[in-house]
């Protein structure tokens, strides 16, 4: 064999290796096959408000991690949340002719979260620890032990954990989503007769709005957060009103 077909067989051998290397790395880049579901940083400040992170047009810094019905959940599970802040929610529910509003304020420090909701002139309190939960109304004293499954009719604020819960037949759809707010992740879900939405700001992984759709396509509830206040929110918040302080950590 002269060296000139040697030389042109090492060469066809390189390309080949080189061809079979950048295979595999084109697959697992694009399968979307990830290890650790580790979310990208926040997109580009040029963003467009409401547009994907995906989508045309944005001059993304990084590529995203795929998202989709299938790993959503998982996802959301895996973002890294605050030990300590307040934020407060405010909750629309809206009918022909006719709304009601409500305001909630989250104050959670390790496993103590309290909650405190005002509508019109009532205020409605409710403290959860690790054992127990615990409501009242205004000032009252004594307060009342109820179970979680009563704390969270009482309230009925959706949150993140909220949707990471959802049977998986519900989640329809997940993409990338960009806010005046920060980078968020968009969660379309069907649950009875209702097409919602949910939006998790991915700066903190808390629930940044949601809305609910009736049969009609027309809102029926609404909720927006605010930005939350990231710290230890006080002993005050997590005190019964016979001056307790709630046990946890």
């Amino acid at each position: 064999m002269n060296r000139k077909r040697v030389t042109s067989l090492s060469v066809a051998a390189a390309v080949l290796m080189a061809a079979v290397l950048m295979g595999s790395v084109w697959f697992a880049y694009f399968s979307g096959v990830k290890a650790d579901f580790t979310l990208p940083p926040p997109l580009p400040s040029g963003s467009l408000p409401g547009t994907s992170a995906t989508g045309p047009g944005l001059d993304l810094a990084f590529t995203p991690v795929s998202v989709g019905a299938d790993n959503i959940q998982k996802l959301l599970e895996t973002i890294e949340r605050p030990e300590a802040y307040i934020q407060t929610v405010e909750c629309v529910y809206l009918w022909p002719g006719g709304e009601e509003s409500f305001s909630h304020t989250f104050a959670r420090r390790g496993e103590l979260t309290r909650v405190e909701t005002r509508h019109g002139g009532h205020i409605q309190n409710v403290i959860v620890t690790p054992a127990k939960t615990y409501y009242w109304t205004g000032n009252a004293v004594p307060y009342n032990e109820i179970s979680p499954e009563d704390a969270e009719a009482i309230s009925g604020i959706p949150t993140w954990e909220t949707v990471a819960s959802l049977p998986r037949e519900s989640v329809l759809s997940a993409d990338y989503l960009g806010l005046p707010t920060g980078a968020c992740l968009i969660v379309r879900t069907q649950e009875a007769v209702y097409q919602k939405e949910y939006i998790v700001s991915l700066e903190t992984g808390l629930l940044a709005g949601a809305e609910f759709f009736n049969v009609d396509g027309q809102t029926a509830y609404r909720v927006t957060a605010a930005p939350p206040s990231i710290g230890d929110p006080g002993d005050t918040w997590f005190t019964f009103p016979d001056g307790k302080m709630a046990e946890g950590n």
